[in-house]
């Protein structure tokens, strides 16, 4: 089982643990909310993955605890959209992996109508089976009922491939 950190406002997060339980019928994955509250009982929680897609900065004087998670991270995933005043960065020895509108981003979106999104892997990654994602474009559905923004997609795709393929 591995366990995924998310940093993200509440709703987001709960549609990615409800859109990735339908995906996951092995129950590979959890899902743990990290936020102010959440962060003093996690302090010994071995994470796999930490997902950034809101601004630490909500985390107050609780980012040393979020670095010190950091540590043993396998990979560090976050949205180049947001600034990050912290820089935990140059201390992670995982890989990071970078999502959002940002033009320098990991994945991106290329292409967005009014079903479906192409998504647009940048550069090259391994995912947890040892699989290479490679560079290019992959197709996705938008369903209105179960998105709440397009940051929330690409966050979920990353994790699938990450996980899942």
């Amino acid at each position: 089982m591995y366990f995924i950190g998310i940093i993200s406002e509440r709703q987001i997060y709960e549609t990615l643990e409800k859109n990735l339980q339908k995906f996951d019928n092995k129950n590979q994955i959890t899902l743990v909310n990290i936020n102010n509250k959440s962060i003093e009982n996690l302090k010994n929680v071995k994470f796999d993955a930490i997902v950034i897609g809101d601004t630490i900065e909500k985390l107050k004087e609780k980012v040393e605890k979020l670095e010190k998670m950091c540590d043993n991270l396998e990979y560090l995933v976050i949205n180049a959209d947001i600034k990050i005043k912290n820089n935990i960065l140059p201390n992670i020895k995982a890989t990071i992996i970078t999502y959002g509108g940002n033009h320098k981003a990991t994945i991106t979106f290329s292409s967005v109508r009014e079903d479906t999104i192409l998504i647009s892997v940048q550069r090259s990654f391994f995912n947890k089976k040892g699989k290479l994602i490679e560079v290019g474009d992959y197709s996705g559905s938008l369903n209105k009922e179960d998105r709440t923004n397009l940051y929330e997609i690409l966050a979920e795709f990353i994790i699938k491939k990450l996980y899942f393929y």
